[in-house]
């Protein structure tokens, strides 16, 4: 049986759904990480765009950033790229 997609999450429902959790659990490391799994998942499947994604990211606390990297490359980070990680997330913050 293939499921069917019935529909796409909006950045807003997307938003909504991310405030209400961090309101439950807080802004903790396993929240932040569950939430960049989902939201990459949904942008591998193209049902989010690159924008979004990034937007819905930046309500997170920086953490796992380099994996996520990873992740999305498929590929292991170079040290230089990890330079460039870490350089980005301390500018952020």
């Amino acid at each position: 049986m293939t499921a069917m997609i019935n529909g796409y999450p909006t950045e807003s429902e997307l938003r909504e759904r991310i405030e209400r959790q961090l309101g439950w659990r807080g802004a903790t490391e396993i929240v932040t990480l569950i939430w960049h799994g989902y939201l990459s998942g949904l942008l591998e499947w193209g049902l989010i765009e690159v924008d979004v994604f990034d937007r819905l990211c930046a309500m997170l606390p920086k953490v796992g950033c380099k994996e996520l990297v990873e992740l999305s490359m498929d590929d292991p980070i170079t040290p230089e790229l990890e330079r460039e990680i870490e350089e980005s997330m301390r500018k952020s913050q």
